[in-house]
């Protein structure tokens, strides 16, 4: 850890015998100290956050995916939060960081586009994205700002079968970008890693759905996943 990270982490405030995360964060400037500290403490707290805050939605829902679940996370309300969106993009960044030298992120429309604004800001990174469908005016892009030979992350907030990012990634290779790695804040631990890893990308998730589920929700959200 650097010397100026120790000497900004020394005057934050401590709860009891407990760090204060989102007090922490603001004392950190490089995405790979939160790596060095261990990411364990961040994630729990950020799960942990996301159940408190309400993010964890109970239902009836069908997802992107067109998948039914009772479970769903509202990711997108994350940038409601912004000590806590902060922790997610120096996680999500150290993560990256440690995969890729560098590379041109690329958030997939819509919840994937201001996670990868936080992070081409952590990060220091160029960034694009890749639009739903391809513009209809102007230069009629699917992908904006993103040119040919660039290597890309791509990066999405929720995945649950990967339909989203493979078909970002097969947008990306058509304009003849080269996508070094997939990341997704939470993956719900269905189809996401093994479709994206057999077309040959890695992927990296931060939060696994179980993170922010106890034991017996956990249960009872697999079952209600149709």
């Amino acid at each position: 850890m650097e010397a100026y990270g120790i000497a900004a982490l020394s005057g934050i405030p401590w709860t009891g015998a407990t760090i204060d995360a989102e007090a922490m964060v603001e004392a950190i400037s490089e995405p790979m100290i939160v790596l060095n500290m261990g990411c364990c403490f961040f994630k729990k707290y950020l799960a942990r956050k996301i159940r408190e805050y309400g993010l964890v939605k109970r239902g009836n829902f069908v997802l992107s995916s067109k998948k039914r679940s009772n479970v769903y996370v509202d990711m997108r309300r994350l940038w409601s939060f912004p000590k806590l969106a902060r922790i997610a993009a120096l996680l999500m960044a150290a993560e990256i960081k440690n995969k890729v030298k560098y590379a041109t992120l690329a958030g997939i429309a819509t919840g994937g586009i201001p996670l990868a604004a936080h992070l081409s800001f952590t990060l220091g990174w160029p960034m694009g994205y890749v639009r739903p469908k391809r513009k209809e005016y102007g230069q009629k892009r699917l992908v904006e700002g993103i040119d040919e030979g660039a290597k890309v992350v791509v990066i999405d907030d929720v995945s649950t079968t990967g339909s989203s990012i493979l078909r970002s990634i097969e947008a990306l290779e058509e304009i003849g970008a080269e996508v070094v790695l997939a990341a997704t804040l939470l993956d719900r631990e269905e189809e996401a890693e093994r479709e994206i890893t057999s077309r040959g990308v890695e992927f990296i998730s931060i939060l696994k759905l179980s993170d922010v589920l106890g034991s017996n929700e956990e249960s009872h959200a697999r079952r209600g996943m149709r």
